[in-house]
């Protein structure tokens, strides 16, 4: 499966700003109760989108993680390689013999 610019693309995030204090100080006070749930769902009720959320840092994981595969199997891999964190399909292995599961 080839790389695509849109599995690398990166959407800035705005930053909070001061009219979202009255979210982020109940947000915080659920935190400081250990109440991460209701932490999170005040965050999504609010479509509180902003600063840096545990979805956001996944995202750019996610990002990463593509990009290391592509460049493993374009740069890396021999001849009879396919780098992928799944098991591939007969399409993606095109004619390679193995299969390299790198890391989980």
């Amino acid at each position: 499966m080839p790389m695509e610019l849109n599995d690398i693309l990166f959407t800035p995030h705005s930053d909070a700003g001061i009219s979202d204090n009255a979210v982020l100080a109940q947000h915080e006070n659920f935190i400081e109760n250990g109440k991460f749930s209701n932490a999170s769902a005040l965050l999504e009720n609010a479509s509180f989108f902003k600063g840096f959320r545990a979805s956001f840092l996944n995202s750019l994981q996610n990002k990463i993680r593509k990009l290391q595969l592509y460049l493993l199997n374009e740069f890396v891999a021999s001849p009879d390689e396919f780098y992928s964190d799944t098991e591939p399909t007969e399409e993606e292995m095109n004619g390679k013999t193995i299969w390299v599961q790198p890391w989980n």
